[in-house]
């Protein structure tokens, strides 16, 4: 698998990390924004494709979005059943949590 990031054009814009295949198809995609002046981020969206579930995908995509972002708070949109067990599980190992419908800070909105 290959990952492939969107910079923000803004401070705090959106990014995305983008999951493809060997065939260079995308499989999986993590929206998100960081505010490193907050120090918080917030997860728009996750999803990957069906037959790639349970390989670790999202959860490294999640790491990767974090990674230079330690001591942040983080947040997500509402949370459907699929991501409030994805959500928990990355709760538990990351020992951050990830309340749904979270509140995005004024650079995030600009």
């Amino acid at each position: 698998m290959h990952f492939t990031y969107v910079l923000p054009v803004l401070p705090a814009g959106p990014q995305a990390v983008s999951v493809l295949d060997a065939g260079h198809h995308l499989v999986g995609c993590l929206e998100y924004q960081v505010c490193h002046v907050c120090r918080i981020g917030y997860v728009a969206n996750i999803a990957v494709a069906s037959h790639c579930q349970g390989q670790g995908l999202g959860r490294h995509a999640l790491h990767t979005a974090m990674a230079p972002c330690g001591g942040y708070a983080w947040s997500t949109s509402r949370q459907s059943s699929e991501g409030r067990r994805f959500f928990a599980a990355m709760e538990e190992e990351t020992e951050v949590a990830f309340p749904a419908r979270g509140v995005r800070c004024s650079h995030m909105r600009s």
